[in-house]
């Protein structure tokens, strides 16, 4: 309800602070105090972004143009390709992960001249330590010009004996050493069009310090800010948003610093009362009604985090943060010691039975096993392997180690060197090609007593005594190296990748084995499709990427130490989560085990901070406790409070070594009663009930559904709801068109095109809409030059899925033929369109359809025309599908503000670029409610989940998986 300056609410965990935010926006939103796009919401991961927006577009009954819910990164991000080029910097720079950054440092090491930093045994041992410093830096605010200026003043200590003086020496000279590196670093990644992800924040603050029309343009933009998880922000993030609010200061900040777990040295603390500080006026509300956990469970974590005073908010502001449960359940809290590792694995995997045997209600996701660290976790994938109970070891890291990515790595490598043995073997194992035990027997001895290479035995494999299903596969592998060979050469590593999945039936195998809800095949797709977006970022990154070049580039980053990242769903089979408590945060289980509780393990052994920022560049306050266990104990304390019913911490006197382990401080600061428990074995666990397995461990996926649709999904659902799952749900990966590449090249010309006529016209760059403006049919309007129009086509065409080099050449000589008629037919009557690419979220019912309209034009009378571009054969009259997608335009121009005030909708055209034919209609207001009725049908029958599939001739030879469908006509 507060609405009117700045807020600091200080949340507790489990008390609902996800909901304050949305409902405040909602609330805002209501009293017409702020349109959406005029609220700006930042969080720290994309997971949280899409969580809070999905909630807020469930609050709204009203759809929206934008809104800006969105991470840190992705806003900044944004700020620089709009204004970048005001302070000088590219606004369209390559994004490097920190591996890239290893690569690129890598490849420029000789220009550090590196020291102390450079062991001439092991040259880029201290890369990651220097990326992770620099990174420190930026986060800082710190400049490369303020750092060498701080080394270079930096004062000897002559009082030293000179044996230290020496050492003073050296330190300084260290200083000078690792500020030239931040300086070189920084001119590198400029150099090379490339910004790292903190750079994206330091350069925002700085666009908007030095540039004061582009912050008053932002300010003016957004009446208000919510910054979630405020605890974690460090000084840059904390000056950007300083700088965002301005003095109007309608600013919410949400956070809780006993679950700062990200912070740099306790910024947590520091950054709130700077925060109180800078806005005296500031309105202050704590949340302490808890309503997730049992009130056992709440003081146990109490106590636990009391150990961190005086350096917590409670004690700095006054407050009480002890939290009230408003849960069912007083909660139960047990500490189980053991013997030996072994010992607690066994009796985890057991009592973990026991709670589902005796409660009727719990499914296995209510069940959570919390490892300080991955390396923790194999153990207890084991045991409950052996039990036969399914988990999800949900990994933050090690797309790389996953079975699937391994198959497509090895025949990545037997294109660039088919006489690799080892790539050969694994790709031979495939599980559906059946190659026996024993053909493997026969193919590997005749090979090695011949001394063939395996490549050569794959083609004659016939004379080896293989089965006749043996010599088919060994056949078809052949044909697949050697038609990625062929492929490789003028196709992109997707494609090809594409290509070998396809013929080699791999996605025929993934689709039948989903459709019988195997486990392992859903991870594995959810897996693979990963794996492809790694790559098709790569692609979108190297101007004509190769296999060749794409396997050099894999080869630096396994080098660099990098595993992959991997994407966690959320809509996992039902099992027992196994994660790192840092995965927890956010998440709730009824019963939780906290395992491996003692010293080195929880809390973890202090690993120093690698390169430390000094102390005189900090902007930071720093804590008086020890930094280290003050951020175990907050990790303790997240744990602890993600269990609803049941907490269990477990330890064990011994985890192999020769001393016995000592008990963490952290359960003998909160006197928890050890419960001795002694002579069990591993072999104790005794695998789930046979009925339990039938019921429970074979029920099929419940995949979660989108939370906001297109049209072009509610038409690929109308066509066949098995293709929409396999495309929107299952998101098995499909062969593009020809059609698709050369159509979106088509609309990205266009639409950089026309963006380029607003700028000349004086029109906004980085707005959605134009401010009305009469257009001179003289010709008086200023547009780009047609040799600009091409060379915009030449820098937007893509080579990708086209059938052979002749179809492509085809293509783009008709692309061109094509934008030549456009640019004579419009000569003497250009336009200022209103609207380009418009984006909405229209709500139909209680749902979100979202979309995108290529055009929207302002005709002679002050009406508009909705134009939509189609490179395809023209049509005298819309029908169908055609017309239901102008149609829902018509709607959003109609029915949302944004539009609607832009003038009345008199024509809604299709503009067939091919032929330089429009066709226009307006659609009847019968005809509008009969298509929202249409689509909250459809989308009734998405949520029911009937996915059966429609399949007749038209639709399966037209679907993108014919090939691999088992439906299929």
């Amino acid at each position: 309800m507060h609405t009117d300056g700045p807020l600091l609410i200080v949340a507790g965990a489990g008390t609902g602070k996800t909901t304050v935010i949305t409902q405040k926006i909602a609330e805002i939103v209501a009293k017409k105090l702020a349109k959406p796009e005029e609220i700006l919401a930042l969080t720290f991961t994309e997971k949280a972004a899409q969580e809070m927006q999905d909630r807020i577009e469930g609050l709204l009954n009203t759809g929206y143009t934008d809104m800006q819910v969105s991470t840190f990164h992705a806003f900044c991000q944004r700020l620089i390709e709009n204004y970048g080029l005001d302070i000088g910097i590219s606004n369209q720079p390559r994004l490097l992960t920190e591996v890239d950054a290893w690569i690129l440092i890598r490849q420029n090491l000789d220009k550090f001249n590196l020291n102390y930093y450079q062991p001439m045994g092991n040259p880029t041992k201290y890369i990651h330590e220097l990326i992770k410093h620099f990174s420190k830096c930026k986060d800082e605010m710190i400049s490369p010009a303020d750092y060498l200026d701080y080394a270079k003043n930096v004062k000897l200590d002559a009082d030293h004996v000179p044996q230290g003086y020496m050492a003073s020496i050296d330190e300084k000279n260290r200083l000078e050493e690792i500020a030239a590196a931040y300086h070189i670093y920084n001119q590198i990644l400029l150099d090379n069009n490339a910004m790292d992800f903190s750079d994206l924040i330091y350069y925002s603050v700085k666009l908007l310090e030095e540039r004061k029309n582009v912050l008053k343009k932002i300010q003016e933009r957004y009446k208000y800010i919510l910054v979630d998880e405020f605890q974690d922000v460090n000084w840059s993030q904390y000056r950007l948003v300083q700088l965002l609010a301005g003095d109007k200061g309608n600013l919410t900040v949400v956070g809780d610093d006993d679950q700062s777990i990200y912070a740099f040295r306790g910024a947590s603390v520091s950054n709130i009362m700077r925060f109180k500080d800078d806005y005296k006026d500031v309105k202050e509300v704590v949340l302490n009604e808890n309503y997730r956990s049992g009130q056992e469970i709440l003081d146990i974590a109490y106590k636990s985090i009391k150990n961190n005073d005086p350096d917590r908010l409670e004690v700095k502001l006054n407050i009480n943060k002890k939290l009230v449960s408003k849960a069912e359940g007083a909660g139960i809290v047990r500490h189980l010691h053991f013997n030996n590792g072994e010992d607690e694995t066994a009796e985890v995997v057991n009592e973990i039975m026991n709670l589902k045997d005796k409660d009727e209600t719990a499914v296995w996701d209510d069940f959570a096993i919390l490892v300080r660290a991955n390396s923790n976790a194999e153990p207890f994938a084991q045991a409950l392997e052996k039990a036969k109970i399914p988990y999800e070891h949900l990994a933050s890291r090690g797309l790389y180690r996953q079975p699937i990515v391994l198959d497509c790595v090895n025949y990545f490598k037997l294109l660039d060197n088919y006489h690799e043995p080892t790539a050969i073997y694994r790709l031979l194992r495939l599980p559906f090609w059946n190659f026996t035990e024993e053909d493997m027997q026969k193919f590997l001895n005749t090979a090695k007593r011949k001394s063939i290479p395996y490549y050569e035995a794959l083609k004659s494999a016939s004379q080896f005594g293989l089965s006749q299903e043996g010599i088919k596969t060994c056949l078809k592998l052949t044909s697949l190296i050697d038609e990625g060979v062929k492929k490789a050469r003028f196709e992109p590593p997707s494609i090809v990748l594409y290509n070998f999945l396809d013929k080699s039936d791999y996605l025929k195998y993934l689709a039948r084995s989903e459709n019988e809800g195997a486990r392992d095949i859903i991870r594995q797709i959810y897996q693979l499709r990963q794996w492809l977006d790694y790559i098709e970022k790569y692609e979108q990154n190297v101007s004509d990427a190769t296999v060749a070049g794409f396997m050099e580039h894999y080869q630096q980053i396994r080098e660099a130490g990098d595993d992959g990242q991997l994407y966690i769903p959320t809509d996992t089979p039902d099992s027992v989560n196994i994660m790192t408590v840092h995965m927890s945060k956010g998440m709730e289980f009824k019963y939780v085990f906290i395992v491996n509780m003692v010293e080195q393990k929880f809390p973890s052994r202090s690993m120093g901070s690698g390169i430390e920022v000094p102390i005189a560049l900090i902007k930071e306050q720093l804590p008086e406790g020890d930094i280290h266990y003050q951020e175990e104990r907050r990790l303790f304390y997240v744990a602890a409070t993600r269990a609803k019913s049941r907490l269990y911490f477990t330890s064990a006197d011994d985890y192999g070594g020769k001393t016995k382990r000592k008990i963490s401080r952290f359960l003998d600061e909160i006197k928890i009663e050890r419960e001795e428990l002694n002579n069990l074995k591993i072999k104790s666990i005794v695998p789930v009930k046979k009925e339990m397995e039938k019921n429970e461990t074979k029920a099929e996926l419940v995949y979660e559904l989108p939370k906001t649709f297109s049209f072009s999904q509610i038409k690929s659902y109308k066509t066949c709801p098995y293709q929409y799952k396999l495309a929107n749900i299952v998101k098995l990966p499909m062969k593009n068109s020809h059609y698709f590449t050369f159509g979106n090249t088509i609309h990205n010309t266009l639409q950089e095109f026309y963006n380029q006529v607003r700028v000349m016209n004086g029109s906004i760059q980085d707005s959605l809409f134009t401010k009305s403006k009469k257009i001179d049919k003289n010709g008086g309007t200023r547009v780009p030059s047609l040799e600009n129009l091409l060379a915009i086509y030449e820098k937007k065409w893509s080579d990708d899925w086209f059938l052979s080099k002749k179809q492509r050449e085809d293509y783009y000589a008709d692309g061109k033929k094509m934008l030549k008629q456009f640019y004579k037919d419009n000569e003497d009557n250009w336009t200022i369109p209103v609207a380009i690419e418009g984006g909405f979220k229209l709500k139909i019912g209680k749902y979100t359809l979202s979309g995108r309209i290529d055009r929207i034009d302002r005709l002679a009378d002050g009406t508009l025309e909705v134009i939509d571009y189609k490179t395809g054969a023209s049509m005298e009259k819309a029908t169908g599908d055609d017309k239901d997608q102008l149609l829902i335009y018509q709607i959003v121009a109609e029915t949302m503000p944004e539009y609607r005030n832009l003038g009345k909708t008199a024509k809604l055209t299709y503009y067939f670029l091919k032929d330089a034919i429009r066709t226009d209609f307006i659609g009847e207001p019968d005809d509008l409610v009969k298509l929202e009725e249409k689509i909250e049908k459809a989308i009734d029958s998405i949520h029911e989940r009937d996915f059966t599939a429609t399949p007749n001739k038209h639709i399966c030879d037209n679907c993108s998986y014919k090939d691999i469908c088992e439906f299929r006509v």
